[in-house]
């Protein structure tokens, strides 16, 4: 095991970029300016002077932090590279990229940790800084096991804070024992994406014994470890519940009582008529439904509410006491999901959940979930969906289904970052990725399958046009010219090899289609020939003829190129 004094510590790492501290239990012992300086403090003295380690690690994080720290304490030497999610001094979010070491130092072991700022974090990190302040609770989990909640979602459950609820991530054990069997095989088909979550109303037993009402949904996402995990997003609904019960036993002296209880709910709630008029509301529906909220509290507004009596109206037609309905748009322009009780003597009750601000949030995971993090562009899981939905599209109107696609790759990409280092060879990945995006039209795909390989999807175009759009976009990486990390201009630059083929409906048989991963197979051969033919050229191969066999090859002039010898 490495042995370390200060002395040796600050000649080595002391002006370093690199950010290093010493510290042991989560107190740090050392730290130089950099690091310092990556943590929002002027220099390594201000932030020594309230050295807790655990003040710059989000709560959501902290048994993870304390755990690993133990696990490398009872190990030797260096313990690998990890990205992780810090705030800094204001509490503003900060990504690094850090190692840990164990090393002896002065008067025992302690861990030596390497940070250096990143741009990207993992989806652990996004959710967090995205959901980690949120008023909805989130919860993300497998085998519903917690990886991940936040405050929200922690005080629902009974906890004080996100770091307290992981102590005990289990989640089965707020379930109904009856129910716990059907909770984990739903679970896991929601796990395996045979089916997708719905918004459902549950109760949820607390460890004191007392119960707590949620409107639940479930999502499946892609963890930053790489496999499938559920997303639940948890809104406590127990005081609604409660009032619907109240309102069940306590028919009789109903009008003090339910004025009284629907203005305290932080849901909107509103109790109508036998002619269906407002006859008592809260805040939250003057703010969803009337035409002139802000004269409330000091006037009655005027009401729009013509679509909530629409839906009681087919409620009754259909001999239902209830109706839901998801995702319906307020006169304020916020989209709510409605529950309607038809009320014994006429007259109904109405409970409407703002859910604007939730859809944005599921909109913004589907992104993440979709989207090289990198690029920008699509990721595979992304781009089958989106070429799934067109084919989808084409046949509902009785089009024929055909395409272009052109598989693309790097020429010895490798080189560009043993010469220039990774971060070059990410911005040439970006530079591409942009260049793709830009020549093509609004309704073409432009994909990264991994690493240093991207394709193009032209719907509706045929083997020439694909070819021509081909050379086009091979001209146009050949021209790409990037600075090194030194500033000097146009050093970097790159070719590429392009494998060109279509699908879709090109056979004679009608029914015979050439589907995507054809299609992708194909292109990927003929690439392969394009890289054995000697790389900076495109190939076209017919997914018609045995074996794809290739009819064409076009070759780009030859460049000087920097690439990975794939």
């Amino acid at each position: 095991m490495a042995r370390f004094e200060q002395k040796e510590i600050d000649r080595l790492y002391g002006q370093s970029t690199v950010g290093v501290i010493i510290h042991r239990d989560l107190v740090v012992l050392y730290a130089n300016d950099a690091y310092a300086r990556m943590m929002g403090c002027r220099d390594a003295a201000e932030f020594m002077a309230a050295p807790d380690l655990v003040r710059y690690i989000p709560p959501a994080f902290h048994l993870e932090a304390l755990r690993l720290y133990k696990q490398f304490m009872e190990a030797t030497g260096f313990h690998g590279w990890k990205k992780v999610y810090n705030l800094r001094q204001d509490g503003s979010p900060v990504w690094l990229e850090i190692s840990d070491e164990t090393i002896e130092w002065e008067d025992g072991r302690a861990l030596l940790t390497t940070a250096q700022m990143i741009e990207n974090g993992t989806t652990a990190m996004q959710v967090d800084h995205m959901l980690g302040r949120s008023f909805i609770g989130v919860a993300v989990h497998r085998d519903m096991q917690a990886l991940y909640v936040n405050d929200a979602f922690a005080c629902v459950m009974g906890a004080q804070s996100a770091s307290d609820f992981m102590k005990k991530p289990d989640l089965l054990r707020f379930v109904d024992v009856a129910n716990r069997d059907k909770t984990l095989a739903d679970s896991e088909k929601i796990l395996q994406g045979v089916v997708g979550g719905e918004r459902r109303r549950e109760c949820r037993f607390l460890d004191d014994g007392s119960e707590v009402w949620c409107d639940l949904t479930d999502e499946r996402i892609l963890w930053h470890d790489g496999r499938p995990a559920v997303l639940t997003t948890a809104h406590d609904v127990r005081e609604e519940v409660r009032m619907n019960n109240m309102l069940v036993r306590n028919r009789n002296s109903l009008e003090n009582a339910v004025a009284e209880v629907i203005r305290m709910v932080p849901t909107a709630v509103a109790m109508f008529d036998e002619e269906l008029h407002v006859l008592h509301f809260n805040r939250e529906f003057a703010r969803l439904f009337a035409q002139n909220p802000g004269v409330y509290p000091a006037a009655t507004p005027e009401f729009d509410v013509s679509g909530l009596r629409a839906i009681y109206r087919d409620m009754v037609r259909a001999g239902h006491d209830h109706a839901d309905r998801n995702g319906v748009m307020s006169p304020s322009a916020r989209l709510t999901d409605i529950r309607i009780n038809r009320l014994q003597g006429g007259g109904m009750m109405v409970s409407a959940l703002d859910v604007t601000d939730h859809k944005e949030v599921e909109k913004q995971l589907a992104v993440l979930a979709s989207t090289d993090p990198l690029t920008e562009v699509l990721n595979r899981r992304g781009f089958e969906g989106a070429v799934s939905r067109l084919h989808d599209i084409r046949r509902l109107r009785n089009k024929t289904w055909h395409y272009g696609i052109a598989v693309l790759d790097l020429d010895y990409f490798k080189l560009v970052n043993d010469r220039f280092g990774h971060a070059c060879g990410d911005r040439v990945l970006q530079e591409v990725a942009a260049v793709l995006r830009g020549a093509l039209r609004d309704d073409d795909l432009v994909v990264r399958l991994g690493g240093e390989e991207f394709a193009v999807f032209l719907p509706s175009a045929t083997a020439k046009i694909t070819q021509s759009i081909a050379e086009r976009l091979a001209g146009m990486i050949n021209d790409i010219r990037l600075s090194d990390d030194e500033g000097n201009f146009g050093v970097v630059k790159i070719t590429a090899s392009i494998g060109v083929t279509i699908g879709g409906d090109v056979c004679d048989d009608p029914k015979s289609e050439i589907d995507l991963p054809t299609a992708l197979l194909v292109a990927d051969r003929a690439l392969y020939q394009a890289k054995q033919a000697g790389r900076n050229r495109i190939v076209y191969a017919d997914p018609t003829l045995p074996a794809a066999m290739v009819l064409s090859d076009e070759a780009a002039n030859p460049a000087d190129e920097c690439g990975d010898g794939e």
